[in-house]
């Protein structure tokens, strides 16, 4: 019932990391490995967490394509601003933009918090987003969690 409870807290945790950046879900998922040893339970609270963030990032996207769509049938007279090349080409492409979206939920570059809206105005479907975002946050948050055991394993 408390590895329960543990991977609940998690999941809110991350959730509502999702929604307000400075909340580090990492180090929560760091000390728990730390006091935790059973390789289920990490797994279980780095799937807790990677689905808590994703939750809280796929309201950002939502709110990025609206956002954009707006902003577009709105600033038909204005300047456009120009986007850094790898933006334009991911708005071109929806295999470059999952790779973006890859790539920012594992490793934090660029960071996730940004590619999230953005990835609302590329085209790239929300299913898309979740399971490409999912995978690279569940990677993410796995290695997280079950490197400190096995640094600790082969430290005699």
């Amino acid at each position: 019932m408390a590895q329960l409870a543990l991977v609940g807290g998690i999941f809110l945790l991350a959730l509502l990391a999702g929604f307000v950046p400075f909340i580090s879900i990492e180090v929560a998922l760091l000390v728990t490995a730390g006091t935790h040893g059973s390789t289920r339970l990490l797994l279980a609270l780095a799937i807790a967490a990677a689905l808590g963030m994703m939750v809280g990032k796929t309201c950002f996207f939502v709110g990025g394509r609206s956002a954009f769509a707006w902003s577009r049938r709105r600033s038909s007279r204005r300047p456009r601003l120009r986007l850094p090349g790898f933006v334009h080409r991911a708005t071109d492409k929806p295999p470059v933009a999952a790779a973006t979206v890859f790539v920012s939920a594992a490793t934090g570059l660029p960071p996730f918090a940004v590619v999230s809206p953005l990835a609302g105005s590329w085209r790239l479907r929300l299913s898309s987003f979740f399971v490409v975002g999912f995978a690279g946050k569940s990677a993410r948050f796995a290695g997280l969690v079950l490197v400190p055991g096995l640094l600790a394993a082969l430290h005699p």
